[in-house]
């Protein structure tokens, strides 16, 4: 009961329009601090002297050694990790032929992963003592000097070895293309490749068969035609000197 005198103190409910908007902005204050801290968090790793490249890891190189790759590499290192991507990677292996695809991963808090996808070797031509290694593009993706060659052995790649291959731009290409466009299993089981022209492709298999291949074109025809006879195990084909499949549609063997 109120005293003699006294007004009662009346109190009324906040309105709920009021009490959502302090939600709401208690709920914003909240997000702005956790943000504020993702951003303090984000630009410690990204700038931080602490967190510095220390350590490169090469896989899936062969033809691209790691001493070349950590050569190419090199001025990465000291660089906030966080700062250094794929595009600055794949920037510095340009200059490697081999290379054909470049993926990288950041593991904290100092290592750089690199994966590399590499063309593989078609064709290889011996020069001055050295083995070159070619592409399907007729570029050189490794070379071999001096005691080096014998690695070379290790990639069974045909040799192009006809002066008029070696001295004719258009028909060297022919020919590391049709090299390119056969499956691995078939190349594998080249000995060397020959052309006077690109008009005139032959083949040469390691157990002394000669394949008359012809253009580079319908390659992916004549490559299948000649993957199913390589394959097979009729006595025709096994003493066969040579394999004309210059018309796929229509091989001749003699």
């Amino acid at each position: 009961m109120s005293e003699p005198g006294r007004s009662a103190a009346l109190e009324f409910p906040e309105p709920e329009a009021v009490a959502a908007r302090r939600r709401r902005r208690y709920s914003l204050l909240g997000l702005a601090g956790v943000f504020a801290l993702l951003l303090g968090l984000v630009a410690v790793v990204y700038f931080s002297p602490l967190l510095v490249l220390r350590s490169i890891e090469i896989e899936g190189n062969e033809l691209v050694t790691d001493q070349r790759a950590d050569q190419l590499l090199s001025d990465l290192y000291g660089q906030p990790v966080a700062q250094v991507g794929t595009g600055a990677v794949r920037e510095r292996l340009a200059a490697e032929n081999a290379v054909a695809e470049v993926q990288t991963r950041i593991e904290l808090p100092a290592t750089l992963h690199v994966e590399l996808v590499e063309h593989p070797p078609v064709a290889e031509v011996h020069r001055d003592g050295d083995v070159l290694l070619y592409s399907e593009h007729g570029e050189v993706i490794r070379t071999f000097s001096g005691p080096e060659q014998l690695e070379a052995e290790d990639y069974a790649t045909p040799q192009i070895s006809s002066e008029a291959a070696l001295e004719d731009e258009a028909v060297f290409g022919t020919i590391v293309s049709v090299l390119g466009q056969l499956p691995p299993e078939a190349r594998a089981q080249m000995d060397a490749a020959t052309a006077d022209s690109i008009d005139s492709v032959q083949l040469q298999l390691a157990d002394g068969r000669a394949v008359v291949w012809g253009s580079d074109e319908r390659g992916h025809e004549k490559a299948a035609v000649l993957q199913s006879i390589l394959s097979s195990q009729e006595e025709e084909f096994l003493e066969a000197e040579v394999i004309d499949i210059s018309t796929p549609t229509a091989p001749v063997i003699r």
